[in-house]
């Protein structure tokens, strides 16, 4: 077959030639741009793809990014010191994430309150005198370093002002809280969500409350054991600290642990404050949101 096309095209005019080597030619050129365009153009819509579509991902950690087991909440002693708080650091970590909630569930047999402030990592050791609340850590090596870090409240991007008047829980997260991240500032929408005031409302039955434990557990209200209630607390809308070419964010929070209020109620009634408690459980999460 191939001697016979030979054979064929050396009878062909001088001038046939040259346009069966011009087309055959182009051809070929066409057989080897078409895949090469669409694989350029493939390429390029999945990078688009990826940009606008990838999920976000969040997590919880712990210091200097290690894992959440070094997280232990289990040493709080409330005798063992005349101080009425305790400190502990963990990161909110992840990727394409601009705004997020975090959330805070307990129930109500767990004697202590719990404040969050948005922190920032320093190396080494803590200065003297540096301010409470502040965190020293010392890192295990699972995020690549170890060494001694300590966590300071990040003041400067937090502000707290109600009616423009500061306020000595300028750091804390509170309703109406103001954070800046990457030149963006957010308000953020903080409270409990089943809780106002005193008032459980799950398991008050009072005229214009909300009646959620009927809706949740099916059961008589008026028997509903108060200390058993779960409280969910939320921050809603904060600002990440995700770099705009990274697109990942590692932000730090300090953790405030406080009996000062359960301490002093115990003592107005002569009674001694110990660590005979029931056990106290916490729960802390983080899912993506809006600036909103």
């Amino acid at each position: 077959m191939k001697a016979e096309l030979i054979s064929k095209f050396k009878t062909l005019s001088r001038r046939k030639k040259i346009g069966v080597s011009v087309a055959s030619a182009l051809t070929a050129a066409l057989v080897v741009t078409v895949p090469v365009a669409a694989w350029f153009t493939t390429q390029r819509k999945l990078a688009d793809l990826q940009y606008v579509n990838s999920p976000s991902k969040l997590y919880i950690r712990a210091g200097h990014d290690e894992e959440l087991e070094y997280i232990d909440l289990s040493n709080v002693q409330v005798t063992a010191t005349t101080d009425t708080a305790k400190y502990y650091v963990f990161a909110v970590t992840g990727s394409n994430t601009s705004y997020y909630n975090l959330q805070l569930s307990y129930t109500t047999n767990n004697q202590f309150e719990y404040f969050l402030y948005p922190a920032e990592e320093n190396e080494g050791n803590a200065p003297a005198n540096t301010a409470m609340p502040y965190v020293p850590y010392t890192a295990h090596g699972d995020a690549g370093t170890a060494g001694s870090y300590y966590y300071t409240v990040q003041g400067s991007v937090i502000t707290y002002q109600p009616n423009g008047i500061p306020t000595e829980d300028a750091h804390k997260i509170l309703n109406g809280t103001k954070i800046t991240r990457q030149g963006v500032e957010g308000e953020i929408t903080a409270g409990f969500l089943n809780q106002d005031g005193s008032l459980i409302k799950a398991t008050k039955d009072t005229v214009g409350s909300v009646n959620y434990h009927d809706n949740t557990y099916n059961y008589d209200v008026n028997k509903v054991q108060d200390c058993a209630e779960p409280l969910y607390w939320q921050a809603r809308g904060i600002k990440s600290g995700m770099d705009s070419t990274t697109r990942e964010l590692k932000d730090y929070y300090i953790l405030e642990v406080n009996w000062a209020k359960a301490k002093a109620a115990v003592e107005a009634e002569g009674g001694v404050f110990t660590d005979n408690r029931e056990t106290d459980v916490i729960y802390i999460s983080v899912a993506s949101g809006t600036g909103n």
